[in-house]
């Protein structure tokens, strides 16, 4: 397997100094670099400057480890409620599992049939393009009503290479998806549609661009996959395994364990650095140093300081320091999509007495129901209700009660056969944890041109890590990605 810290501890070299600006205040705990969050990225970043001789602190407000990887104990087990899933392409993170001993499964999490439920009525994909309800014209009518957004998003993206997203030359496309199918000329109807599959936040609040980028990374993935998985036929969210194993490796894998198990044993081998309950409450800089400053009154000075939380979070920071114009616009602005999931437990399959798909995506006010093949076709099964997007954005106004209450109400309405046969195992709604107030960034029409290709700059001696900085990865990959860079240019810098 390709040995990532080697490559990187052979092209920079080694060094780091620390010291504070004249006049500035000592802190009451020095180090080479002060790296706020402890998740992912920060405990990358932290990993490779321990191996360069940084000397590094790594603060999180969090009484745990892990950002959004976070994994709860439940009657049935350990469930994965944040990141959990490990491609084939994801090489920093499986060098990092090797590294730590991590055992990797192939996920299981097979989709029973998938279904439709649009205007109150059950719709089968099969005769959807005769079916009333379908008001598209033309070659829209062979497209699920459910798949639309997602659909017309790869029909139409251009892009070849993972970066291609933030040339100038596609700077035109930094719109709307709804302004795109515009442009393209599609019915009034299809536009309506595409609102219930449209990547990120909705139809009208994300970049197409920001689209595409996921959409040609996840092309990678599925190329490297060679799988001959079907299931991201039938819903926007293909989440079909090919347990056919290359390398060792499924092309969809998880921990052992759960995935919170990475965070925690990068964590344990950098050693006593990491710094739980400490939330920052202000930054200030000069081009020679920095201070980090946490709401209980403890300060950490270094020559570099990192920032791997969400801007949902940095936002609430006080930062002082020269320079910042790009990066100041990306804190303030930047929005967040969501993602809410309740885990149930199916007593028996209720869809064998109703006659209806086992899963499905609904115009409804829950989104999808996910019904989880356990391999017999009988008895208990696992199962999930997600909600994205506008959806998702709707039920964070629900505290959790009042959501699990609501959404089991749906699920009797929609499924009476269900009732009395589901079992709540969790529920997280990451709009509403308080550490991250949102699931993962997305950038709005007009900001790839506003700010997008400046953000990550540093800003004199704070460098930004985080999912958020991603260019060319996704998922758990692009957390690791942006902690790498992060470390590179602290080492560039000497």
């Amino acid at each position: 397997m390709f040995d990532r810290r080697k490559f990187i501890a052979s092209g920079i070299a080694a060094g780091a100094a620390t010291g504070l600006a004249p006049g500035m205040a000592f802190a009451a705990e020095r180090s080479d670099v002060v790296i706020i969050g402890a998740g992912l990225s920060g405990l990358n970043a932290a990993s490779i400057l321990k191996e360069q001789g940084y000397k590094v602190v790594v603060l999180d407000a969090n009484n745990r480890i892990g950002g959004r990887v976070q994994t709860v104990d439940t009657a049935d087990g350990k469930i994965d409620v944040g990141a959990s899933q490990i491609g084939r392409g994801y090489a920093r993170v499986l060098d990092t599992c090797q590294k730590l001993g991590l055992k990797l499964i192939p996920e299981d999490r097979d989709l029973l049939t998938f279904g439709n439920h649009f205007r109150d009525t059950w719709v089968d994909n099969k005769t959807w393009e005769s079916n009333p309800l379908n008001k598209t014209v033309g070659e829209e009518r062979l497209i699920p009503p459910m798949m639309m957004g997602s659909t017309l998003v790869g029909k139409y993206n251009p892009l070849k290479e993972v970066d291609e997203w933030l040339d100038p030359k596609y700077a035109d496309y930094d719109i709307s998806l709804r302004e795109l199918m515009r442009r393209k000329g599609h019915s009034d109807a299809a536009i309506d549609l595409a609102q219930y599959s449209a990547p990120g936040i909705s139809i009208d609040a994300t970049s197409v661009l920001r689209m595409w980028q996921e959409d040609t990374r996840g092309k990678i993935d599925r190329k490297l996959a060679a799988t001959t998985a079907e299931g991201h036929k039938d819903h926007p969210f293909g989440e079909a395994n090919d347990r056919n194993m290359i390398d060792g490796l499924a092309m969809i894998s998880n921990i052992e364990g759960g995935c919170q198990k990475l965070p925690l044993g990068m964590a344990a081998w950098l050693g006593d650095v990491v710094r739980l309950n400490k939330r920052v409450a202000r930054i200030d800089m000069t081009n020679r140093a920095g201070t980090v400053r946490c709401t209980d009154g403890t300060e950490y000075s270094a020559r570099f300081i990192v920032s791997a939380i969400p801007f949902t979070m940095l936002r609430d920071v006080a930062i002082t320091g020269p320079g910042g114009l790009y990066q100041r616009k990306a804190i303030a602005s930047m929005p967040y999509a969501n993602t809410a999931r309740l885990y149930m437990t199916v007593e028996k399959p209720f869809w064998k007495d109703d006659g209806l798909p086992a899963s499905w995506s609904s115009d409804g006010p829950i989104g999808m129901f996910w019904g989880i093949d356990n391999h017999t076709g009988e008895g208990r099964h696992r199962a999930m209700v997600v909600m994205v997007g506008q959806v998702a954005a709707a039920m964070a106004s629900r505290d959790r009660p009042e959501a699990e209450a609501f959404v089991m109400a749906e699920l009797a309405r929609l499924r009476p056969a269900s009732k009395g046969l589901i079992r709540l195992d969790t529920y997280k709604d990451w709009a509403r944890d308080p550490l991250q107030r949102g699931c993962g960034f997305s950038l709005a029409p007009g900001h790839v041109n506003a700010y997008a290709r400046r953000m990550n700059d540093p800003w004199a001696v704070l460098h930004f890590a985080g999912e958020h900085t991603r260019r060319l990865d996704i998922g758990m990959e692009s957390a690791m990605e942006s902690g790498e860079r992060a470390a590179i240019e602290i080492v560039g810098r000497g």
